[in-house]
C-alpha cells in the first residue's frame, strides 16, 4: 500500500473474453521493460498498489497475483498470451458450438434449444482450467490487492471481491479460482456459478454471473474501492477529492465502434434472434451494452483528471477499429487468435491515445515529455 508522499497505482483491466490477448501483449511488453530497469525476477505485481480485473481481466489479474511456493508470482505477463493462444480453443469450441446452432437444417429446434434454453458453452474446460491454475489458493493470499467484480443474480447486486476484504473478513475470502469462475460466466456464453464460502461466520451463497454486467471496465469500481479503503485508515495519502495522488493504467480489450458493421434499418425485424444472433457468430446485443459501459467510464476518468489538471495520471490504452468479427468474445479460432496478437503488437507502436469528448473516438496524444505507448515503461 502506498504512504503518504507517494502516488497510489492502480491497473485496470476490462473483460471481452478471447480479446483478453490484447492487454496480455501490453502487459508482456511492460514487464518486459520493467525488468530491464529493475532486473529479470521483477513482475507486475510489484509495481501496482491495486490490479483490478472484471471477467478475462479478472483471470489476468488472478495470473498476475496468485503466489508461487516461494511467494512471488506464479505466472510471468508473457504466460498469460500464451494461455489464450493454447486454451482459448478448448474453452470456445468452435465446432461444437456452430454444430449446436445448425440454422441450416435445425433452425427452430436449434433456436429453442442453444439460444433458449442453454448457454453456449458448458463451461466445463474453463472451470477445470482455473482450478488447476490457482489451486487452493484464496482471496487473502494475492502479492497485491485486488478487485475482481461479479453480479449475484439471486441479490439482483454487484459483489465486490477485494484482497483488502478478504485479510479482515475471512466470509469475505473465497477461493480465487471460485472467484474468476464467477466473474467470468458471461450471459449466454456461460453458465452461472454457485458456489459457498465457510468462514467461522458461516456459510456464505454466491449466485454468479459475469462481472462485466455491472463493471466491464473497472477503473471506476477501482477508484471507489480504493478511496472506500483508504479513507478507513489514519493518516491516509489519500485526500477523497484529490486525484493528483492516483495514477491509473486502463487496460481494454478493443472494441468495433469504428466498423459500423450493424445497420438498424426501418428496427422492425430486430426481435430477441438478431439480437443475440449477429453476422458471423457474434452477438450485438451483449457487444452495444459492453461496449456502452466502457465507454462511459473513460469519458467519465477522462473528465474527472483533465478538469483537475492531472490528465497524465490517468492512461487508457484501447483501440476501437477492430473489425466486428474480431471484437467477438469467443471468436477462438487460430486465425483470429493471431490476429489479435498482431493487433496488440501494433497498438504497441502507436502515439499513446485519448478519448476525445465531442467524438467518442480514440485520437492521438501525446504525453508530457513525449511519450508514447512504447515509452511506457521508460
Amino acid at each position: 500500500m502506498a504512504t503518504d508522499g507517494k502516488l497510489i497505482s492502480i491497473l485496470s483491466i476490462d473483460g471481452g473474453g478471447v480479446r483478453g490477448i490484447i492487454p496480455s501483449i501490453i502487459l508482456e511488453f511492460l514487464e518486459s521493460q520493467l525488468q530491464k530497469l529493475d532486473g529479470e525476477d521483477v513482475r507486475i505485481a510489484d509495481y501496482f498498489d491495486f490490479i483490478a480485473g472484471t471477467s478475462t481481466g479478472g483471470l489476468v489479474t488472478a495470473m498476475l497475483t496468485v503466489p508461487n511456493e516461494r511467494g512471488r508470482p506464479l505466472f510471468a505477463a508473457a504466460d498469460i498470451k500464451n494461455f489464450y493462444l493454447q486454451e482459448s480453443e478448448l474453452i470456445f469450441p468452435q465446432e461444437s458450438a456452430q454444430a449446436q446452432r445448425s440454422v441450416l437444417m435445425y433452425v427452430k429446434l436449434a433456436l429453442i434449444k442453444s439460444v433458449v434454453f442453454y448457454p453456449k458453452y458448458d463451461g466445463d474446460y474453463l472451470h477445470k482450467k482455473i482450478k488447476d491454475m490457482t489451486g487452493d489458493k484464496r482471496l487473502h493470499e494475492t502479492l497485491t490487492n485486488v478487485i475482481i467484480p461479479s453480479f449475484d443474480i439471486k441479490l439482483l447486486q454487484p459483489v465486490i471481491f477485494s484482497t483488502l476484504k478478504a485479510k479482515c473478513d475471512d466470509s469475505e475470502d473465497p477461493l480465487l479460482s471460485d472467484i474468476c469462475i464467477g466473474t467470468s460466466a458471461a450471459p449466454y456464453y456461460l453458465p452461472p456459478y454457485y458456489f459457498e464460502n465457510n468462514s467461522s461466520k458461516g456459510t456464505k451463497r454466491f449466485n454468479l454471473i459475469d462481472g462485466g454486467v455491472a463493471a466491464n471496465n473497472p477503473t471506476l469500481l477501482a477508484i471507489r474501492e480504493v478511496m472506500k479503503e483508504t479513507s478507513q485508515k489514519e493518516n491516509s495519502c489519500l485526500d477523497i477529492m484529490d486525484n493528483s495522488k492516483i495514477l491509473i493504467l486502463s487496460l481494454g480489450t478493443g472494441s468495433s465502434k469504428r466498423d459500423e458493421k450493424l445497420e438498424v434499418g426501418d428496427g422492425k425485424s430486430w426481435g430477441l434472434y438478431k439480437l443475440f444472433m449477429g453476422p458471423e457468430g457474434t452477438t450485438p446485443l451483449i457487444d452495444v451494452v459492453l461496449t456502452a459501459m466502457d465507454d462511459m467510464v473513460d469519458i467519465y476518468m477522462s473528465v474527472f483528471f483533465r478538469s483537475s489538471g492531472f490528465k497524465d495520471n490517468y492512461l487508457r490504452v484501447q483501440v476501437d477499429s477492430l473489425k466486428y468479427t474480431e471484437a467477438s468474445t469467443d471468436n477462438s479460432k487460430r486465425e483470429n487468435l493471431e490476429n489479435l496478437v498482431n493487433i496488440g503488437n501494433e497498438l504497441l507502436k502507436k502515439p499513446v491515445s485519448e478519448l476525445d469528448l465531442e467524438t467518442d473516438l480514440l485520437k492521438d496524444y501525446r504525453m508530457k515529455g513525449g511519450i508514447g505507448l512504447a515509452g511506457l515503461a521508460a
